[in-house]
């Protein structure tokens, strides 16, 4: 998937802008290149302390036809002098049992000492447009 450059989008109110960097605007993003009928799960990782203007990252996995998983990452970049943007890339692709394991051993190796939050979708449109209000929410009160 290609990184796809997004300003300052108008908001669902007022006109206001949405920061492009809020995990909204993100998920918004995000079920532009992928259905959300086809997710399963999402992880949030908080941002990553040893780096600088990190921001929280998503880890999430789209259902396959064969019953497998694949597993990508959705994580902001700022880019030599053009808004910050979303960039999502495929790691590969694994049974749905083995993905937990999988996620587990992405958190021992980023020694965070908050864990992940996972998410399941499981395909499912009525979690997805929860998942979606309560990010909007949280956003409004950050």
């Amino acid at each position: 998937m290609d990184a796809k450059v997004r300003k300052n989008m108008p908001g669902p109110r007022n006109g206001a802008t949405v920061d492009p960097r809020s995990r909204a605007a993100r998920l918004g993003d995000l079920s532009r290149r992928v259905p959300p009928p086809s997710i399963a799960d999402i992880w949030l990782f908080p941002p990553l302390p040893q780096l600088e203007d990190s921001s929280e990252f998503l880890l999430f996995t789209r259902i396959l036809e064969d019953g497998k998983r694949a597993l990508y990452s959705a994580r902001m970049v700022p880019a030599n002098g053009t808004p910050a943007h979303q960039v999502v890339v495929e790691h590969g692709r694994a049974p749905a049992d083995r993905v937990p394991s999988l996620v587990a051993g992405l958190q021992r190796r980023l020694k965070q000492p908050t864990p992940a939050r996972h998410v399941s979708i499981d395909g499912d449109d009525e979690r997805w447009e929860a998942f979606l209000r309560q990010s909007r929410e949280a956003d409004a009160t950050d």
